[in-house]
């Protein structure tokens, strides 16, 4: 990876700036808090954007709502662009906007999304994704006030760092995975062995299941036999009873044809006595017999015929009457409205000429000569429709004393068919009584006689409740043995189903035994065999890490402190051991200039460490150094000249506000603040060799 550029607007004292970073080693000069060490915390956040712990408003400059880092990178020939903005509302300042522009082609992302591209992009491992920026920080960049702060922690929580940077923590994540397992795994195996801790009564139960079941067979036999004996019994009383219900039904039969004609006998002597009613009714009816004469009827009709139609003709020509009066009526209204605008009109509407009196007096002649002629005309018709009403008023009195003597005359005829009718059904009705009172004769006889047949049956009801209560007691000592045999067959079902039930807990039983002992195997080999190995990996990958990063360590101390009363190295939790003349020293009672140098050297050490380890990493060729010389000497300022040399590579970064330091370095960028506000000065870079 290359930086190129990056821009600045009201991140933490820049206002709006623009820095381009040279190809080479690059020195960030000025005062202490001119605002060297913003720039690289800008970068970091463009990078992986505000990291857990990290507030927004120690990135967003005092009083302003917004601001913006822009960061402009080269990695393996792509042009890349990230842009991230903050801004500040009533409580608490977020990021607001984040994208990334890859060769020109540009793309919003959130910002999981974002880090997930950068991390792909510097070939970090992919679960760096979900964590902070720690392997950054310890590979490029790690803040003036952290420098130190990996050897002063404890040996537990610097080896589990180290073993984060490296992808170590996973042996630990499965040791501790191991244990939850072991954990199962025994638990499993409590249960597995609650679970079959009755299988030898469960095979106990069903040799005695098997005992039972064969002497439920034998009972059912038993029973079986017995029931056939009683079915026997059952069906020879049956049988006999079929013969007395064979006489009962005839008797029985008797009975319902004696109960008809005592019902045929009571409805025809009802018959016989309403036909005598209606022949008395019949001939006090024929005495009130009285004549009707057919000529005066059909004169009645053929004058009430003649009335009607005079009627309808009268009708007809008086609307035609009124519709001339009506007619008339309109042209009279017409003409005396023509005759009343006459009068008022001085111009003719239809030729535009004026109209004289003379012309109106004649217009008005012919109007009055109208009008007259349509007066004597409605007066006549008038006079002829009064008439015509008359004469239909007068016709329909007359059609109304007609039409009463019509129905008069329909009555009579009317009555003249029934006394036909009455005297046809009178013969009819006297003939039906002759033949009911035969019927009533026969019937008598019949009714005598079933009566006598009813009686000599009469014997069999006796003998029939006998055998039906011997029945009942054969059909109840019967149902008695089928329930016994029917309790026996649910006992033997329910015994052959516990049978079947015990079989399949004791193979389901045998089966979770062999489970059990998988188990039991999986759980020795897990808790032996399979955590030797991944401690004894840990172990060879740990001891490979310590012995390369040791031997770095060691030079890169000697290039800082040739002295050779002093040694280095790390030991097993990779804890400094500093030892003068073969005492070992505190690191907390090392002066100033010596805590910075070893802390400098145990960072190039794990730097160069990690970029071995990780090679595929796309930050191997850029380191940026943080105020390395803080408390060193002049001698060991000097030394540093050599380290930037021995590092060799294509970019390196370094905040100092050491003066000497800039002849060890290509690139001089100079920083100041004034007001508040920190910028470059008015040459952003200079040459070492113009400064010189």
């Amino acid at each position: 990876m290359k930086l190129k550029k990056i821009t600045l607007k009201n991140i933490r004292s820049y206002k709006e700036q623009e820095i381009e970073f040279p190809d080479g080693s690059l020195l960030l000069s000025g005062d202490v808090g001119s605002g060297k060490s913003s720039i690289l915390l800008a970068i970091e956040y463009a990078l992986f954007g505000l990291q857990p712990g990290q507030k927004g408003a120690a990135l967003l400059r005092n009083s302003s709502t917004l601001g913006e880092v822009l960061l402009e990178f080269e990695i393996d020939g792509k042009e890349i662009l990230i842009e991230r903005r903050l801004r500040r509302s009533s409580k608490t300042v977020t990021n607001e906007y984040a994208a990334i522009t890859i060769d020109g082609q540009k793309t919003e992302s959130s910002i999981t999304e974002l880090k997930t591209k950068i991390i792909n992009l510097l070939n970090y491992p992919h679960e760096f994704i979900k964590r902070n920026n720690i392997l950054y920080r310890y590979t490029v960049y790690t803040p003036q006030e952290q420098m130190r702060q990996i050897i002063s922690e404890d040996p537990e929580t610097r080896l589990n760092i180290l073993r984060h940077i490296f992808g170590m923590d996973k042996y630990k994540r499965i040791k501790e995975n191991l244990s939850l397992t072991l954990s199962v795994l025994k638990e499993k195996s409590k249960l597995l062995q609650g679970e079959i801790s009755t299988l030898d009564k469960d095979k106990q139960d069903l040799v005695l299941s098997n005992n039972l079941l064969l002497e439920l067979k034998q009972r059912l036999s038993q029973k079986s036999l017995n029931l056939k004996q009683k079915t026997n019994i059952r069906k020879n009383i049956e049988s006999q009873i079929q013969g007395l219900e064979d006489k009962i039904k005839e008797k029985q039969k008797f009975e319902r044809s004696a109960e008809k004609t005592s019902v045929l006998l009571t409805i025809k002597q009802e018959n016989l006595s309403t036909l005598t009613s209606q022949i008395q009714e019949s001939k006090s009816f024929l005495q009130q017999k009285q004549p009707f004469i057919q000529e005066e009827y059909d004169s009645t009709l053929n004058l009430l015929s003649a009335l009607n139609k005079k009627i309808q003709s009268l009708n007809s020509e008086n609307i035609q009457v009124l519709g001339q009066m009506s007619s008339l009526n309109k042209e009279q209204q017409g003409s005396i409205e023509k005759r009343q605008r006459i009068f008022k009109i001085d111009i003719c509407p239809t030729c535009l000429q004026d109209v004289n009196d003379t012309h109106k007096h004649n217009i008005l002649n012919e109007t009055e000569s109208f009008l007259s002629k349509v007066k004597n005309t409605l007066s006549e018709l008038e006079h002829l429709q009064t008439s015509q009403t008359e004469e239909i008023i007068s016709l329909s009195k007359q059609k109304s004393q007609i039409e009463e003597k019509k129905l008069s005359l329909d009555l009579i005829k009317s009555k003249l068919e029934h006394y036909t009718q009455t005297e046809i059904r009178l013969a009819q009705l006297e003939k039906s009584k002759v033949e009911l009172e035969e019927d009533l004769l026969l019937l008598k006889k019949h009714f005598n006689e079933l009566k006598e047949n009813i009686s000599n049956f009469s014997k069999f009801d006796l003998q029939y409740k006998e055998k039906a209560q011997a029945l009942a007691l054969a059909q109840s000592e019967e149902k008695s043995s089928e329930i016994q045999i029917a309790e026996i067959k649910k006992e033997y079902d329910l015994t052959v189903l516990q049978i079947s039930k015990i079989k399949d807990t004791i193979q389901e039983k045998e089966q979770i035994e062999k489970r059990l002992a998988n188990l039991s195997e999986l759980y020795d080999w897990l808790s032996t065999s399979f955590l030797n190995l991944i401690e004894f990996t840990e172990r060879s990958l740990l001891l490979r890490l310590r012995n390369e990063f040791s031997k770095l360590f060691s030079q890169w101390f000697k290039f800082l402190v040739p002295e050779e009363s002093f040694q280095v190295n790390l030991d097993e939790t990779f804890t400094p051991l500093i030892i003068q003349n073969q005492v070992e020293m505190e690191y907390a009672f090392l002066s100033g200039g010596e805590r910075t140098a070893v802390a400098l050297a145990y960072r190039l050490a794990l730097n160069q460490t990690i970029n071995s380890i990780l090679s595929k990493i796309k930050t191997h060729d850029i380191v940026i150094l943080d105020e390395p010389t803080d408390g060193f000497s002049d001698a060991q300022i000097d030394k540093i000249r050599d380290v930037l040399d021995e590092l060799n590579i294509s970019q390196l970064i370094i905040v100092s506000h050491e003066q000497k330091i800039e002849s060890f370095v290509d690139n001089i960028i100079r920083i100041k603040k004034s007001s508040g506000i920190s910028e470059l000065e008015t040459s952003q870079t200079s040459q070492v060799s113009q400064i010189k």
